[in-house]
């Protein structure tokens, strides 16, 4: 599976789509605006993250995410957690490693399946990740006071009709 962060992609090739599409000037500043967007989001989500405890939060918020879906056990399988960031199982043993070697996750043979590990936030973990939400939820309600609750529906509605025109056509390639 091809993994691309497809806004970034697009971004970069917005100048050739100018000139070479139907409709090119309206997409180009489209996936312009958006990449742009998810560019400053980021710095400034990293800026009110700044004080925040050292805790990797970016890797602790996907655990948690997967630990904590439907059974919410708190438990994920590092095979899961592979498919869920797109990286290879190298990758991702090396992170976990890093992660395991500060005292961050716990790893150890999944109970029901001895062939599968899985791994856990550690209390302490835990305890840093949550500070670092509250900073990062802090600073997107400012972000939606400053834009407008009735601004930020808008563009969800948009992005929903967005996505589906996407799966529309992706099921048409499909067939």
């Amino acid at each position: 599976m091809l993994n691309i962060n497809f806004v970034q992609y697009l971004g970069s090739v917005s100048i050739k789509m100018e000139n070479n599409y139907e409709n090119g000037a309206v997409l180009s500043e489209f996936f312009m605006t958006a990449s742009r967007v998810s560019e400053v989001a980021s710095k400034g989500l990293s800026c009110a993250l700044k004080d925040a405890p050292d805790c990797h939060f970016d890797l602790l918020a996907k655990i948690h995410c997967l630990a904590n879906k439907e059974d919410g056990n708190g438990e994920v399988a590092v095979s899961d957690f592979v498919k869920f960031t797109g990286l290879s199982p190298q990758a991702v043993s090396r992170l976990l490693r890093g992660l395991e070697s500060e005292g961050l996750i716990e790893r150890k043979a999944d109970p029901y399946d001895h062939r599968r590990t899985v791994i856990q936030i550690t209390d302490s973990a835990e305890e840093k990740r949550r500070i670092c939400q509250d900073m990062a939820v802090d600073y997107l309600n400012r972000v939606i006071k400053e834009f407008g609750v009735e601004n930020v529906k808008k563009v969800n509605e948009l992005n929903i009709l967005l996505l589906d025109a996407f799966k529309k056509v992706e099921e048409y390639d499909v067939h």
